[in-house]
């Protein structure tokens, strides 16, 4: 019997564990900036947006997605969403901060005084009385540079230069046909027919006259 009655308890002590750590990680949805139970001023950053886009909130107010302790000095990215589910912190008169339809989307900064809530619904979400409100500043990191495959690199190194081509023989000067000058006469044939004959007509007479005697 004291078994059994221990093993009972022992049954209720886990189931009832169990339901508080499902309570208490339900109630998770502030970012973890105060305790429940406690108020105070805190810096908070998060995502701007309308009050039901996430579970909790409601259609006529804002509220801070994503909720972080603050302040930061900049964020990645331009842009941000909130789905259903999102840790938020809804958004008490922000006409304090001048807050308008203008910064949804956007990483933003306020500064105030977080409510307490002792509620264990975890669609009771804590309420943010604005006191200060600023966009947060978008520094987007450069994108690395892109670095050439290693089997590219390896081929470019081992593959040989090309030596340049060599340049073409120059053919050689081919030497203008000159003709000779024409530095031949025929005055010196002339004179030598005209000798010839007279020495031929000498000849002949000397003759006749040796035939004559």
């Amino acid at each position: 019997m004291p078994f059994r009655y221990a093993c009972s308890v022992s049954v209720s002590v886990v189931a009832l564990g169990v339901v508080m750590a499902g309570s208490a990680s339900a109630q998770r949805r502030d970012g973890n900036l105060l305790p429940q139970d406690k108020s105070g001023q805190v810096v908070a950053v998060g995502c701007l947006a309308r009050g039901d886009s996430v579970r909790g909130g409601q259609k006529d107010k804002y509220v801070l997605a994503h909720p972080r302790r603050g302040p930061v000095a900049s964020v990645a990215e331009a842009s941000c969403t909130a789905d259903p589910g999102a840790d938020a912190l809804m958004v008490d008169n922000p006409e304090k901060g001048n807050i308008t339809d203008a910064a949804l989307g956007r990483w933003v900064e306020i500064g105030g005084r977080l409510e307490s809530e002792t509620d264990k619904d975890p669609d009771n979400l804590r309420e943010l009385d604005v006191a200060t409100f600023k966009l947060v500043r978008v520094v987007i990191p450069p994108k690395p540079m892109a670095q050439a495959a290693p089997t590219q690199v390896a081929e470019s190194r081992s593959a040989p230069r090309a030596e340049p081509a060599a340049a073409p023989a120059a053919a050689p000067a081919v030497e203008p046909h000159r003709s000779l000058p024409k530095t031949a006469s025929q005055t010196p044939a002339l004179g030598l027919a005209g000798l010839l004959s007279v020495a031929a007509a000498l000849m002949l007479r000397s003759f006749r006259l040796r035939q004559r005697e």
